[in-house]
């Protein structure tokens, strides 16, 4: 064998990750937040379609696209539940 080869050398050691798994960082984590989108075409009588359907799936908050509500309002849909929105004033481009 030349003097250069490493066949007589152990196998290198496996390596370990030193950053370990994102829980180990975080220790004060007490809750997980799920969350969702829903594109709803128009809002207007589903309030409690979405009540029951963040209550299937466990959610905290929900994303909603195309709820057609003008203005900008927060208002209670029912079990603890709060609506914030913030519609298109009717201008077009």
């Amino acid at each position: 064998m030349s003097p250069g080869s490493d066949a007589q050398n152990p196998r290198p050691s496996p390596l370990v990750s030193i950053r370990g798994l994102p829980r180990d960082e975080r220790p004060g984590m007490k809750k997980l937040v799920r969350r969702g989108t829903l594109n709803v075409s128009t809002l207007t009588g589903k309030s409690r379609e979405v009540v029951d359907l963040m209550k299937r799936k466990n959610m905290q908050i929900l994303g909603q696209q195309e709820t057609r509500w003008k203005g900008k309002k927060a208002k209670e849909i029912g079990e603890g539940f709060k609506l914030f929105y913030k519609g298109d004033d009717g201008k077009r481009n």
